[in-house]
């Protein structure tokens, strides 16, 4: 029953919003009002003075219940004014002046709007609480809204590409490579096995460049595949423009009649093409910019790591005891962050002469994640590389390796602890000048 009264007129009607001209308008046609039904009723006495119940007093009181305190002053005005006129025109004029009836009136309105006031401003205040709180209800429902439909296209994402790059990455490291020369293309199986799983391929050859031409026998296999068509326009134009090429690209001619979806040279940091990779046959869904990226991704790192170029070969020589791997992966991870903007953080760590600062660093290189790798500079100086790491993650780091810190050795800090710390990103500018400024900002 509240409710149904709640969403009807009748609240609008009893408290209606105070203007002032219709205020004013009210207290007099109500006092008007009054009067005249009580010169219709009790012609002696319209303003019921001499009753049992002071019913002229009604108009004020209602005026006060409605609008308030001022209003209801202004209503026992006018009942004040109606006696002065009545007795002007001879009702009242053997009456002494009302004293205890105007007082009376006068306080009771001053109570009733009171009242009206403070019961105003707590709805006004509820008012406000409740369309502050509509207004959050409809933002949270607008979030959720958003973050279900974010959940759905991550799924959905998840069921199309189940795998993250940090994984391939991962995996593809793990491959058996064979560091000689001997083998242009080493451990291909494995390297199109995991292409396969990772980017959902079908049907594809992998084959080897040898003195800028692809060899016609096929390093690896996926599925049944058709012998090599070196003549096929999709074929030639990755291999001219040196990056991987697909059926929906625009730069291809809308006949184009081949039975290769995707053709993408395997390409290392120092523009030397060891291999091209083709695909028969591919899922429909599969066909989309981030599958398509992981692939060139993960071959140019391949690529980078089997076969690295003469810029890791001067990082070798700047710093002899820079680990092999270190080097062809920081120049891959280079490259990525141009190519994928996948950043790679660089964590240096120098240590005093004590012994506790040197069991940290120690620790440090122990504790490293899937896909870090740590390299010596010297006996108290060690640098991290930490790939798939921006901003917030190294930040993130370094808050839990000072937690670590004051949970086993009770330093709050790792200057506190002896050992002075340096970063930063990876850029695409030479390998050589980006270790050569961390390591001169330490002071190394």
């Amino acid at each position: 029953m509240r409710k149904w009264l709640a969403n009807t007129v009748i609240p609008a009607l009893v408290a209606p919003p105070a203007r002032p001209f219709w205020v004013v308008l009210e207290a007099v046609l109500l006092t008007l009002v009054a009067v005249a039904m009580g010169l219709w009723l009790r012609s002696e006495d319209p303003l019921a003075l001499d009753a049992n119940f002071r019913w002229g007093l009604f108009v004020p009181i209602l005026v006060s219940l409605r609008y308030g305190s001022l209003a209801g002053v202004f209503g026992m005005l006018c009942l004040l004014a109606s006696w002065f006129v009545l007795r002007k025109m001879g009702f009242y004029a053997d009456w002494d002046f009302p004293e205890g009836t105007m007082l009376g009136g006068f306080i009771l309105s001053l109570v009733c709007g009171e009242f009206a006031d403070l019961w105003r401003v707590r709805l006004q205040r509820a008012e406000s609480a409740a369309s502050y709180a509509l207004e959050r209800l409809q933002n949270l429902t607008q979030r959720h809204v958003l973050l279900r439909l974010s959940h759905d296209r991550l799924e959905e994402n998840l069921l199309v590409r189940p795998y993250t790059v940090r994984d391939a990455l991962f995996r593809l490291r793990d491959l058996t490579l064979d560091e000689s020369d001997s083998k242009i293309l080493p451990a291909a199986d494995d390297l199109i096995n995991l292409l396969a799983e990772y980017c959902q391929l079908q049907r594809a050859a992998l084959y080897p460049v040898v003195e800028g031409k692809v060899s016609g026998q096929a390093a690896a296999l996926l599925g049944e595949n058709k012998p090599l068509d070196p003549d096929d326009a999709l074929l030639n134009h990755a291999l001219d423009a040196g990056m991987l090429a697909h059926v929906q690209q625009h730069t291809q001619d809308d006949a184009y009649v081949g039975r290769y979806l995707v053709a993408a040279p395997v390409t290392n940091s120092a523009g030397e093409m060891i291999g091209v990779l083709v695909v028969e046959r591919l899922p429909f869904l599969s066909m989309n910019y981030e599958n398509l990226q992981l692939l060139s991704v993960l071959l140019n790192f391949y690529a980078d790591v089997a076969h690295y170029g003469e810029e890791v070969d001067s990082l070798l020589d700047t710093w002899p005891g820079l680990p092999t791997r270190f080097a062809s992966e920081l120049t891959a991870l280079s490259r990525l962050r141009g190519e994928a903007r996948v950043d790679t953080a660089l964590a240096l760590f120098v240590a005093d002469d004590s012994e506790q600062a040197a069991q940290i660093l120690e620790a440090l290189a122990r504790g490293l994640r899937s896909l870090d790798l740590a390299w010596w500079v010297h006996d108290n100086v060690l640098m991290i590389m930490m790939p798939m790491t921006g901003d917030s993650s190294l930040e993130g780091f370094v808050l839990r390796t000072e937690k670590w810190l004051q949970e086993d050795y009770a330093f709050f800090s790792l200057r506190q602890a002896g050992v002075k710390y340096y970063h930063r990103l990876l850029d695409e500018r030479d390998c050589a000048d980006q270790l050569s400024e961390l390591l001169g900002v330490a002071g190394v």
